[in-house]
């Protein structure tokens, strides 16, 4: 994987993601269909619906009782690691909360599953 420093022109989503590791959420946004991950800086916008799993393995998903609260308590949590499969794109959070964007073709809503937008203003999609 390259590091941080690699030319911005190869480097794949997640190099670019790696930027979020010991970064706190800062704010959760709810646009309409949509959900944006704000990090003082980079932001996550999941246009397929993402998943919250909680330290003890409850999964909750878009429109369940406590999703909304579920993503918003995490603001402030710090992101330790990030995992970018074939199928999904995951946000580990310190105490073992993950929220996880599925790149599945039957969960798109849309041509486009997520967009990464880096502080420096490059934009990835997925």
């Amino acid at each position: 994987m390259s590091s941080s420093s690699a030319d911005p022109n190869t480097r794949t989503l997640a190099d670019a993601m790696h930027e979020l590791i010991d970064r706190p959420l800062a704010s959760v946004e709810f646009v309409r269909d949509y959900i944006q991950l704000h990090f003082d800086g980079p932001t996550l916008t999941a246009y397929t619906p993402p998943t919250f799993r909680s330290a003890s393995s409850e999964v909750l998903a878009w429109a369940q009782a406590g999703y909304r609260d579920a993503l918003c308590d995490l603001i402030g949590s710090v992101v330790h690691c990030i995992e970018v499969q074939p199928d999904a794109v995951c946000l580990k959070f310190e105490g073992g909360s993950a929220v996880c964007v599925s790149l599945r073709d039957d969960d798109y809503r849309g041509p486009e599953a997520l967009q990464f937008l880096t502080e420096a203003g490059q934009t990835w999609v997925a």
